[in-house]
């Protein structure tokens, strides 16, 4: 969420989301954020797989990406039946 011309999250670690569009961050860019949101390899990261639109998963981790098109978006590690998505925090949605 943009605020005053700031990006703010709006949402908070810990907290029950769905899945209102399902894409995640795939390939290059993918491995580049899971290296910030899961430093110590807690999870089973997800690269390449589908997501079901609908699905309901906890938040672990949050970071602010800034991609090679130099546009910056916060990331979010979505935990989903123990598997570890990274989720554009636009595509989510309150539990």
């Amino acid at each position: 969420m943009k605020l005053f011309g700031l990006l703010v999250p709006s949402f908070r670690k810990g907290v029950s989301v769905i899945i209102a569009d399902p894409v995640c961050a795939r390939g290059q860019s993918a491995e580049n954020i899971f290296r910030y949101l899961d430093p110590k390899n807690e999870y089973k990261r997800n690269l390449y797989g589908p997501l079901k639109k609908g699905a309901k998963g906890r938040i672990v981790a949050m970071i602010k990406y800034k991609d090679a098109a130099g546009e910056t978006n916060i990331y979010c590690g979505v935990l989903i039946k123990e598997i570890l998505y990274a989720v554009d925090e636009s595509r989510l949605a309150r539990a």
